[in-house]
């Protein structure tokens, strides 16, 4: 029987023009096609999996923002799509999965198109500006003429940890030079998209000779992000809980792959250079900055069922240890690591009651503002807890004004 006549499509799928095909100019993922390329709309995607059992999450396009940005504005958000699953074990093999079909189990196209293996002027601007204390400011930075050396070195070995430098490198400028901020974010996306590419397919088994270079690009990329979901806060609160969901559950994998190269790492040469305030046994809190909080939520426990009254009991205890941390911390690096690590170690239960809106989750939320406010000074927080604050605040309503008094007086003082 003939086969039936159709149009290729100007803008389809580069792979499934050589076939027999109609390609969509609406770009759906089609199962014929192994991977789908498209001209200038690259698919971005991390998925980092270890059981047939790994949950999918996917989240909006988006485009990142400023980080000094006063207010929320129109752009959109930055955002990667991710199949994961936490349970990483060293030799575990870290990668693109295949579907049934032959295709991506999820992609997210980027906006521009992703750059190539020639390198530029502005990757060496890049280069030159990196400093380890930009990604990671629990080094200090008299430790950046020591790191250097060895990140290089890392970075040569593998280049999606060395586009991952540069892409941290060129967000920083664009916080350090506002008037250029568009290129510079730009192309930290592209080469952050770039990054993900290069690492997705080689199914990374974590071992001793890559521990080092994966527990750094698992480490930046997730800073990145981090940076990504505050600075790209908007009006509507819907978008800043699907971007920190998105952000969390991403995060959690990465922290996977990260776990299982501290395994491996004492005996690595970036051991010595680790911050040894990283690795700390669980506390249990003694403050009683949310007392009143905790107080609140048992009140209202006869609208919650016996595992949700347990999940948000047990936020307000792992954000009152982090409290506690800080209050009792005796350098920098552990401040910060409060900021970036605890919307991670949360249930994955809490963050589903977030999504869902439910009262109490998004007044623990708004809460871990005051992490935000102490590590104030980093670039990669700035001025982001108070769109964070005044975001959860407005998607509660004045019904719970009362009950985020105490963080709205720390975080905007005699503002409010």
């Amino acid at each position: 029987m003939d086969r039936r006549s159709h149009k290729k499509s100007r803008l389809g799928c580069q792979e499934c023009k050589r076939r027999p095909i109609k390609s969509a100019d609406a770009r759906p993922l089609y199962h014929y096609s192994r991977i789908c390329k498209y001209v200038g709309s690259p698919a971005a995607a991390i998925e980092i999996t270890a059981s047939a059992s790994a949950a999918t999450t996917a989240g909006p396009e988006s485009a990142s923002r400023l980080n000094e940005a006063p207010s929320p504005g129109p752009n959109s958000r930055s955002s990667l799509a991710a199949h994961i699953s936490p349970r990483i074990q060293p030799s575990t093999v870290v990668g693109l999965h295949d579907d049934p079909y032959g295709g991506d189990v999820l992609s997210s196209p980027g906006s521009s198109a992703v750059v190539g293996n020639s390198v530029n002027v502005n990757h060496v601007e890049f280069l030159l500006h990196y400093k380890s204390s930009i990604a990671i400011p629990e080094l200090d930075t008299h430790m950046d003429p020591i790191t250097a050396t060895l990140m290089n070195k890392l970075a040569l070995e593998s280049p999606w940890l060395l586009h991952e430098i540069l892409a941290i490198s060129s967000r920083n400028l664009a916080v350090v030079k506002p008037q250029k901020g568009k290129h510079y974010l730009a192309e930290a996306f592209q080469l952050q998209t770039q990054a993900i590419n290069l690492f997705n397919p080689e199914r990374l088994v974590i071992n001793e000779t890559n521990c080092s270079a994966a527990l750094l690009f698992s480490s930046i990329l997730g800073r990145h992000m981090l940076v990504d979901t505050l600075a790209g806060i908007e009006s509507d609160g819907a978008v800043l809980l699907d971007d920190y969901y998105l952000y969390v559950q991403v995060y959690r994998g990465l922290r996977a792959i990260a776990s299982g190269a501290r395994q491996l790492l004492p005996e690595s040469e970036l051991w010595p250079l680790l911050p040894s305030s990283g690795i700390q046994r669980p506390r249990k809190a003694y403050r009683t900055e949310l007392d009143d909080t905790r107080r609140w939520i048992e009140e209202e426990s006869g609208e919650l069922d016996e595992e949700t009254l347990k999940v948000c009991l047990d936020a307000v205890e792992l954000l009152q240890v982090g409290l506690d941390e800080v209050a009792a911390a005796k350098t920098h690096a552990r401040v910060h690591q409060m900021a970036f690590i605890r919307s991670v170690r949360v249930d994955a239960k809490f963050i589903d009651l977030v999504i869902k809106r439910l009262p109490q989750a998004l007044v623990i939320l708004a809460h871990y503002t005051t992490l935000l406010h102490h590590s104030r000074g980093l670039w990669q927080v700035h001025d982001a807890r108070y769109r964070f604050l005044h975001t959860i605040c407005s998607v509660l309503g004045s019904g719970y004004e009362e009950q985020v008094l105490w963080v709205r007086d720390l975080i905007f003082g005699s503002e409010t």
